[in-house]
């Protein structure tokens, strides 16, 4: 499935046209034309975060999929003065079964598994880390540490903090059950700037850790974290792909732009324009 947005002239063609079956929330998402609020071909989908104390979540989601491994490429640029100081989730997302916010998978791997390649800063207070924030998964998984969700970041740290291996993602700490994984640094985007996302999440065979989520910026693997447990059956499936935009609230109107989005079975890349 391939949407440039080109074609809308409201957001709410999203879901008529057949591409997508979630679009909210309606009044904080619009078609946008003006010069530079495209990456290519003159429009694309700008979301909002209004001034305010309500939460607001923005998304738009592709459901009733089936598969084994997935892979979903967007375009994605903050406006200038991006800056939110509260929970914020953003950007592109491919999950199996996900029931909600705030549930524990069950550690046997018969639940669920969401991964959400997102900018925000989590007051961990790291040195070289500013606005939109480091670059990270955030993580509903069977192993996973807290209600609300992990955060796993380019460098092989995870927020929140463990009792047993501090801030060590399970990768770092047992190198022996993850050979395969390689750190990389700590990397944050422009704001102001268009650029390329692409998240691919592989479920593992039931019975071995060969699973796999892995994410490219301007096509430049930016983030790698195989060997994992994500499943111990195999009808549980990525069965979503979205993208969004989320606050608990915002003191200044905050918005991001979304174009050029594909979801595919295999590595799709950047654009290659004429």
């Amino acid at each position: 499935m391939a949407d440039s947005f080109d074609t809308y002239t409201s957001p709410s063609q999203l879901t008529s046209s057949g591409r997508w079956d979630e679009a909210y929330h309606g009044q904080y998402l619009r078609i946008a034309t003006e010069a530079g609020n495209s990456f290519y071909g003159g429009k694309s989908l700008e979301m909002t975060l209004p001034i305010g104390t309500v939460e607001i979540s923005n998304a738009v989601h592709k459901q009733n999929l089936s598969y084994d491994k997935l892979f979903i490429r967007i375009y994605a640029k903050f406006d200038p003065g991006y800056s939110v100081n509260t929970s914020n989730h953003n950007g592109v997302a491919l999950s199996a079964n996900y029931p909600g916010p705030g549930i524990i998978p069950p550690p046997d791997g018969t639940g669920f598994f969401l991964f959400l390649l997102q900018n925000n800063i989590q007051g961990n207070g790291w040195p070289g880390e500013v606005m939109p924030g480091f670059y990270h998964l955030y993580s509903y998984w069977p192993r996973q540490r807290s209600q609300w969700g992990d955060h796993w970041y380019q460098d092989g740290t995870v927020v929140p903090y463990s009792n047993e291996i501090g801030n060590q993602g399970e990768w770092l700490a047992y190198p022996a059950r993850y050979p395969d994984f390689h750190p990389y640094p700590n990397t944050t985007p422009q704001r102001g700037r268009w650029y390329c996302y692409e998240l691919m999440v592989k479920a593992n065979t039931p019975g071995l850790n060969n699973g796999e989520v892995k994410f490219w910026i301007d096509g430049v693997v930016a983030g790698d974290f195989p060997d994992l447990f994500l499943r111990s059956i195999t009808s549980l499936k990525l069965d979503k792909a979205g993208f969004s935009l989320h606050a608990l609230h915002s003191e200044r109107v905050n918005k991001k732009w979304y174009d050029q989005v594909v979801v595919a079975k295999s590595y799709i890349g950047p654009l290659v324009l004429p």
